[in-house]
């Protein structure tokens, strides 16, 4: 039964491409066509990001509880996905104190051009906590923030060359923003 439902929908479909002139050609060439249309769209959205692509490494300092720490910190960006979305992983390792070595901080993010919102966004994964967010994209910057109890938290990558720098603040309305994190990478071979 079904079979037979199967196949009188195909030929619906076929009497009607033929009485619109439409051949199923022509229809696969349309199709192929708004396929590679919408694929440069992606990649067109991440172009600015570009400069990212590559290992990067330096120190950073981020505030803590118990203080401020310093890492030596990695950052791999890699093109995925027919270049449409970048991977980001990032390890801090301790440079002092009784953890001096150890991995202290591991993050992982993606990043895509949304077309249906033409933004870009930013999927990042950390200690099981999981984000989504737009980001502002400039040829030279990358922001992105979300809330958290008492305020926001806003990190700017400003990068060109062989140089990353990052920082993060928690921002409060009525208070001066708070450092969180400076962090400054160069690209390494």
């Amino acid at each position: 039964m079904r079979l037979a439902t199967l196949l009188l929908a195909s030929c619906g479909l076929a009497a009607s491409l033929g009485a619109q002139g439409t051949t199923p050609s022509a229809s696969a060439a349309d199709a192929a066509r708004a396929a590679e249309a919408r694929l440069n769209r992606a990649r067109a959205g991440l172009t600015p990001l570009a400069a990212l692509v590559g290992r990067w490494g330096g120190e950073a300092t981020t505030v803590q509880r118990t203080g401020n720490l310093r890492v030596m910190q990695s950052e791999d960006v890699v093109w995925g996905a027919a270049q449409t979305v970048l991977f980001i992983r990032g390890t801090g390792r301790a440079l002092e104190g009784p953890r001096s070595g150890e991995i202290v901080f591991e993050a992982a993010a993606l990043v895509w051009f949304d077309q249906d919102s033409n933004q870009v966004r930013v999927r990042t994964h950390r200690d099981g906590q999981v984000l989504d967010v737009v980001a502002d994209v400039r040829p030279d910057t990358l922001a992105w923030g979300f809330p958290v109890p008492g305020g926001d938290i806003r990190y700017v990558i400003a990068f060109g060359g062989n140089r990353w720098h990052e920082v993060g603040h928690f921002l409060r309305a009525g208070a001066a923003p708070f450092k969180i994190l400076d962090m400054t990478l160069s690209r390494t071979p």
